[in-house]
């Protein structure tokens, strides 16, 4: 089964260093900037196309950037092939895309496999670099119940404190049996607890640094851990 995928990068910005522009990275309503991890859900056997769009947040083009994607670690999840425009290439490095000031850029696409296989899932880290620009993000693609465009209905979840230390309180509510998952800068999972209806989890021992959680096939959140 093949499914196109867009989500615009609306007005979420990074600010680069002596860089003429800004790209912003949106993905279900979170807005991600360098060194987070941005959560896609994906359908066991899937063949799928992922389309990703930056935006130039600067009044200045940015000329020739090429993205990468680097493997971290899969199981069953095959990342080949990338296409900016109408330029394909069969390699996770892109061909060279600019990036209009104040524009959408919606064609960068993946071509992503899923085998048919128990818990399927790939982290990669995705880069662009370009004279102007040197920033990265990580992709994790990870299997659940949902595919990427069926948000979960009526589902929530914040922590508190946030910034925390030594324990965090989780509450939830979502309709059906669903699963709350908290990852690490590199994509990995820390936790990860079967929920459903509403309730508080306590989360303890998690070490200082910068976590996404939230409920597959929902919206991601930002956990600060001092």
């Amino acid at each position: 089964m093949k499914k196109v995928l867009f989500f615009a990068a609306l007005i979420c910005g990074l600010v680069i260093p002596n860089a003429k522009g800004q790209i912003g990275l949106l993905y279900n309503g979170q807005c991600y900037q360098p060194g987070e991890t941005v959560v896609v859900a994906i359908q066991k056997t899937d063949h799928s196309v992922r389309s990703i769009g930056f935006r130039n947040m600067g009044s200045g083009i940015i000329s020739g950037v090429v993205a990468t994607m680097t493997e971290v670690e899969t199981n069953g999840v095959v990342a080949w092939g990338m296409c900016t425009g109408d330029q394909c290439v069969a390699t996770l490095t892109s061909a060279p895309f600019d990036l209009p000031p104040a524009e959408d850029y919606t064609t960068f696409s993946i071509d992503i496999d899923i085998e048919d296989v128990a818990n399927p899932y790939g982290v990669y880290n995705l880069n662009l670099v370009s004279g102007l620009v040197d920033c990265g993000f990580v992709v994790r693609f990870e299997a659940g119940s949902q595919g990427i465009n069926d948000v979960v209905a009526n589902a929530s979840v914040s922590a508190y404190p946030n910034p925390a230390q030594g324990q965090v309180s989780m509450n939830y509510s979502v309709e059906q049996p669903s699963t709350l998952a908290i990852y690490d800068a590199q994509g990995r999972v820390v936790r990860q607890m079967n929920v459903q209806g509403e309730g508080t989890l306590q989360v303890n021992g998690l070490a200082a640094g910068i976590y996404a959680y939230g409920i597959a096939g929902s919206q991601m959140h930002k956990l600060i851990v001092k």
